[in-house]
């Protein structure tokens, strides 16, 4: 479904003649076009997911820091559009209903220490690059940096949540914990690869 939107956008584009028409170019415009369609897609089964358990205001915290970070730790990814947005929308699933079960027996102690974890993650292994998008040293170091910052700021304001009883705040660390968790799966994924 995914490829068939982007190659209807694509050949809509090269009639309307506001791409390049080479066969390099044309590649780099599908692949685009795909990730957009495919990120939008995940967007749009957060929010229906979140509007269907009511809980659309995590949803969107989730969104806000699930989106930026994860463009600069990388992590792991499915091998298809579809195992990718399905894959996304039964994580973030489990991760509401984690949340649910355990964020007001949640101790300081804890918060704490998903932080600490996940930003020992970032600073060990990110980025994670992926075979389509290799990076060179300098936008290495900077999504090292960026990862850690944003994984901070969010983490803090996770913690701070905890502090003042605003539990809602707290899935800040649920969603820093599963991109770790991503993270690892991706190291893992690759180190077996090249063990082979």
């Amino acid at each position: 479904m995914i490829k068939s939107i982007s190659n209807n956008l694509l050949q809509y584009l090269i009639k309307a003649d506001v791409i390049d028409k080479s066969e390099e170019s044309l590649a780099y415009y599908k692949y685009g076009l795909e990730i957009t369609i495919s990120s939008l897609l995940n967007i749009l089964l957060i929010i229906s997911i979140g509007i269907i358990s009511r809980q659309l205001i995590e949803s969107l915290l989730f969104l806000v820091c699930f989106v930026p970070l994860r463009r600069f730790t990388g992590g792991y990814h499915a091998n298809s559009y579809l195992k990718c947005n399905l894959l996304f929308s039964i994580l973030f699933i489990l991760l509401l209903t984690i949340f649910n079960i355990t964020v007001s027996k949640l101790s300081f102690n804890i918060c704490i220490i998903m932080l600490v974890f996940s930003i020992a993650v970032f600073l060990s292994e990110c980025p994670v690059e992926h075979h389509n998008k290799p990076l060179t040293d300098p936008q290495k170091k900077k999504s090292k940096f960026m990862s850690i910052i944003l994984g901070l700021l969010y983490g803090a304001i996770g913690v701070i949540s905890k502090v003042l009883s605003y539990d809602i705040g707290v899935i800040f660390l649920y969603t820093l914990v599963l991109i770790s968790l991503l993270i690892i799966v991706a190291t893992f994924k690759k180190l077996r690869k090249e063990g082979m």
